[in-house]
């Protein structure tokens, strides 16, 4: 029987999907109707306490905590860490690691390619600071959307199993920042740093500690040992998204 309750680990996701959403309406609200003040307080960073600023101190408080290991967060993030490692006894199939890689890398040139447009934009003065902060706070609740109900990336480039398996889970906190990266401001320059250190890390491990990352050679990221069931909402709506397909009769 497919799995009915909660578990800990998706009432968690779902808390930050309504953390992020409320944070997006937040900084969209300020843009949008005091945009003075809110330029106002993005140009004193950190120096003042304001709705910018209180959002910053959450998105530091929230890359700081992926630095260490975690109950709560979804293993796809947790699988670097040496304790959630339960190896099987073989060794990671190169073949599994150049799929892998060559996922991420089709993901990367996209994003950056997509990104490109709006710091040309931005270069050009079609595009304000204001904006690219709004875009980073659609970013972040997007990253919730994707683990949560429907990922792009894993759907259409990487075409890994869950998110369990994902090989780009901690790019999540460099890819929320990316807009920011155009910004001349300690607080947007900040959280780029730390995002920039939770990627490095991640990279890093994945290259000197591969055994971690791939189900062939750890077990905990089988199905059959899932315990967070994420993939749950996921799977339904793709079901649903094909059972209102028109079929056609031959």
């Amino acid at each position: 029987m497919p799995h009915m309750n909660p578990t800990r680990t998706q009432r968690y996701y779902h808390a930050c999907l309504a953390a992020r959403t409320a944070a997006f309406a937040v900084v969209l609200a300020g843009a949008l109707l005091v945009p003075d003040r809110f330029d106002r307080d993005l140009a004193d960073g950190f120096r003042i306490l304001s709705p910018l600023s209180i959002l910053w101190l959450l998105l530091m408080v929230s890359m700081v905590f992926r630095l260490f290991p975690s109950k709560v967060e979804s293993l796809g993030c947790q699988k670097e860490f040496a304790r959630r490692y339960r190896p099987t006894g073989r060794a990671v199939p190169p073949q599994d690691i150049r799929q892998a890689n060559r996922g991420a890398l089709i993901v990367a040139l996209v994003w950056i390619a997509f990104n490109a447009v709006f710091f040309l934009g931005h270069a050009k003065g079609w595009l304000t600071d204001r904006f690219l902060v709004c875009l980073a706070g659609f970013y972040g609740m997007s990253d919730i959307i994707c683990i949560l109900f429907f990922c792009p990336f894993q759907s259409w480039m990487m075409h890994n199993r869950c998110c369990t398996t994902c090989r780009i889970y901690d790019w999540d906190y460099l890819m929320l920042c990316t807009p920011l990266l155009a910004l001349q401001n300690a607080m947007a320059l900040s959280a780029c740093l730390l995002a920039a250190v939770i990627f490095v890390r991640w990279e890093v491990t994945l290259l000197r500690h591969p055994e971690r990352f791939f189900e062939a050679s750890n077990d905990a990221l089988r199905c059959a040992a899932c315990q967070e069931h994420l993939c749950q909402q996921k799977r339904a709506l793709a079901a649903h998204g094909r059972s209102r397909r028109p079929h056609t009769e031959h």
